[in-house]
């Protein structure tokens, strides 16, 4: 059994909360090409009398624009408020996932095999699960039982180094 349990740290937070927004930012990029590529078929098509173009590209620059700022977004500050205290555990083929939250607790069950990948950073490993963007922080300095090079062998394909 592997475990991680307690508060993460500011900057981990901070890490996390940068990876998050760029996965979003990402995601609206390609929607914003899209958009702009329907923007120059509808400016070539003609049809509409170019209304269609102008609206096309209007939302393309504002999806490129909201883009750009999630990229360049300093970190709220709301999250040095927040007190993420999580646990983690890792048993047999099962990842385990508590969130601690004032007055409940928020529990996840997940396969081993569902997880995407492993970033090893210098704060912990970063387990990407399904579910949109969720990350699982396992913080170097919160692991309580077993090992790393355990948690590294698990996960032996799926591991990328930052």
């Amino acid at each position: 059994m592997i475990e991680f349990y307690g508060e993460i740290s500011m900057p981990c937070k901070r890490a996390v909360n940068k990876r998050k927004k760029r996965y979003y930012a990402v995601w609206l990029c390609v929607l914003s090409v899209i958009v702009a590529g329907l923007a120059v078929y509808a400016g070539i098509d003609g049809g509409g009398k170019g209304r269609d173009f102008i609206v096309f590209t209007v939302f393309a620059v504002l999806l490129a624009l909201f883009t750009a700022y999630l990229f360049a977004a300093p970190v709220p500050r709301s999250l040095e408020g927040e007190k993420w205290l999580f646990r983690v555990q890792i048993e047999g083929e099962e990842l385990l996932f508590t969130q601690y939250l004032t007055g409940r607790e928020i529990v996840k069950k997940r396969p081993l095999c569902k997880v995407k990948k492993v970033v090893k950073t210098k704060y912990g490993y970063l387990l990407y699960v399904p579910n949109g963007s969720s990350i699982v922080v396992c913080q170097r300095n919160l692991l309580k039982k077993g090992t790393f090079d355990r948690l590294e062998a698990l996960f032996g394909g799926k591991l990328k180094e930052e």
